[in-house]
């Protein structure tokens, strides 16, 4: 048949094939929350957001951003630190404390410039973080980024399994010597699921970087891979975490040494 194994072709001719490729993995439109309470940056990424084929909700405040969540169950949350009610830390937090949405991706969007800021809200549960002022492109990109599950680096095995660490790939679950291990977020899942499969080889920060974020290491936060890296080490425990290496300038590595 014409154009067997070639990319689809697209009916379409105003939108990327990684547009299409996010529209086929949501079939009902991609929804994404704002919660920011200038006007100007609300309109602004409704009419950017809009014009990339999403459905965008608003909210102008923390208690109602997380009544939009709970009530909405978003694709993805921007939002933003200082909001008249709850600080974006404390919602944030509170998404992460939900069952039922806590595997929401969130990206913190802020004018603040605060030393040591983007890393904070990264290990309080964010997942990329933009300042303001912003590049419209830069955004989208990294909005895209966030909804693109890492599928094409998806393994086939139902468990991964070394010597004392196993992964459930369908459950979402990890194993060390047979007990779980609780609390991974998504993408810190996802960074230990890749660093074990490929163990003992060395992953490099750019390739995690486009497995799990979906863009080059130059196009995140520079410090985004080495947090969740630090995140995973505290939560696998002490045992488990010497087996995370980090090869300098280079990337991580999952080595075991036999007990």
């Amino acid at each position: 048949m014409r154009g067997l194994g070639k990319k689809p072709i697209l009916a379409r001719k105003d939108i990327s094939y990684s547009q299409f490729e996010e529209f086929a993995m949501h079939p009902t439109p991609t929804r994404i929350l704002v919660v920011d309470d200038e006007p100007s940056i609300r309109n602004l990424l409704d009419r950017v957001l809009r014009q990339e084929g999403y459905q965008v909700s608003s909210a102008v405040n923390g208690n109602e951003g997380l009544d939009h969540v709970n009530r909405e169950n978003p694709h993805l949350i921007i939002l933003d630190l200082n909001l008249p009610d709850l600080s974006g830390e404390d919602v944030c937090q509170r998404i992460r404390q939900t069952p039922r949405i806590q595997s929401t991706p969130v990206m913190i969007l802020t004018g603040r410039n605060t030393q040591g800021l983007s890393t904070r809200c990264l290990n309080e549960g964010a997942d990329d973080y933009l300042s303001k002022p912003f590049d419209i492109p830069e955004l989208v990109a990294h909005v895209r980024a966030l909804l693109r599950r890492p599928h094409d680096y998806a393994s086939d095995d139902v468990v991964i399994k070394r010597r004392r660490i196993s992964i459930l790939t369908a459950e979402r679950e990890v194993l060390w010597d047979g007990r779980p291990i609780p609390d991974l977020a998504p993408k810190e899942f996802e960074i230990l699921r890749i660093l074990v499969l490929h163990s003992p080889r060395v992953v490099t920060k750019n390739a995690l970087s486009l497995k799990v974020w979906g863009i080059p290491i130059e196009q995140i936060h520079q410090r985004t891979v080495d947090v969740h890296i630090r995140r995973i080490r505290q939560k696998i425990g002490t045992a488990a975490s010497r087996s995370l290496k980090t090869i300098p300038c280079v990337g991580y590595q999952w080595l075991e040494k036999p007990r």
